[in-house]
This record gives C-alpha cells, structure tokens and sequence, in this order.
C-alpha cells in the first residue's frame, strides 16, 4: 500500500503542477499586451454568430488595421449550422458598416475550431511572416501557441474589453480554457 500511495502521491503533484503552469499561461496572454509593431496580417478569430464576442473581437480587429498595425485582415471562422452564414461573413458585415475607408479583408469560413482558424488562415496568407491574433482574453494562449506552432513570429495579440461578459461567465471561460489548452497540448507538441 505504501508504494501505491507514492505512486498516487507524484501523480497528483504532477497533475496540479500541470494545472497551475496551464493557469498562469492562460493568465499571462489574458493580462499581458505586447507592444505591437506592425505585422503582415490580422486575424480575427470567430465565435458564435450574432454574439458580443463576435462582434467585439471585429470591431477591435478593425481598430488594429485602422492604427495601421496590418496590411490585411484575415476573417477566420465557419459556419455554425446550414442556416446562417459563417462568422467570418458577420465579421465582414460588422467591418464593412464601421470601417471609414475599404478593408482588405481574405474570408476563411471553414474552420470550425481555433487550430483550423490558424491553419487555414496561414493556407490563405502564405507570404505572412508576422502576425497579430484578435480573440477573447482567454482564448488568447491557445491562439497565439498555435500560430507560433504554425510556424508565424513574431506572434502579438489584443482583444476587445470583455464588458459584455458578466463575472460569472468570464470564470466559466477561463476554466474552459484551461482545460482547452491541456487538449491542445499534442497539437502544440506535433504540430
């Protein structure tokens, strides 16, 4: 029993190791904002259509390309169902109504998850080299890994002010994350 109970022992300190790095990464990219030079392209990251999220997320992707920090706008998200358009489709409306000039926008509508935003966008730009990635905070660790995975650098990052989020639901999505980017791993791993 005594070498069972070790076993047990090393294996939940290294579980809680684990969780405590995924929290602190997760925090890191949430919190920290890197002085953003300009890069090749900005990818704006979907979520559900007709949401907060989305529509914030392309509003701040607009006010990157607006400061002049990218050359294009890459719009990266499917659809959700047969009944509605894709979210980079929202994102272009949302875009075309606020911006005050015409935004080179490239649309990816067939990704369905934040590996195949990043790797369908770079399909879309092959000559992109840098990169600034446009998501929720806590969406923003497993984004911006991912791009680095894909092979983009220097990678930044910015996301709107969640305000339309209550406290709650900001908990519930960081918690979601973490456990997100725990499966993330063989992706991070193995590209």
């Amino acid at each position: 029993m005594g070498k069972l109970w070790k076993i047990y022992k090393i294996l939940a300190t290294a579980f809680v190791t684990i969780l405590i790095i995924d929290c602190a990464v997760v925090a890191f990219f949430a919190f920290y904002r890197p002085a953003i030079t300009k890069a090749d392209a900005i990818v704006v990251l979907g979520a559900a259509i007709n949401t907060p999220a989305l529509y914030n997320r392309s509003l701040e992707g607009l006010r990157m390309y607006e400061q002049g920090k990218g050359d294009v706008m890459v719009l990266s998200g499917g659809r959700i169902s047969d009944k509605d358009i894709s979210e980079a489709g929202y994102m272009q409306k949302v875009i075309e109504s606020k911006a005050k000039d015409p935004v080179p926008i490239i649309l990816e509508d067939q990704s369905h998850s934040t590996y195949e935003n990043i790797s369908n966008s770079k399909n879309k730009i092959p000559q992109a080299r840098s990169l600034i990635v446009v998501s929720d905070d806590f969406h923003l660790a497993r984004a911006v890994l991912t791009a680095l995975r894909k092979g983009f650098y220097p990678v930044y990052w910015s996301s709107p002010k969640p305000v339309y989020y209550k406290t709650s639901e900001l908990a519930y999505y960081f918690m979601r994350e973490v456990m997100a980017m725990l499966a993330y791993v063989p992706k991070f791993v193995m590209g």
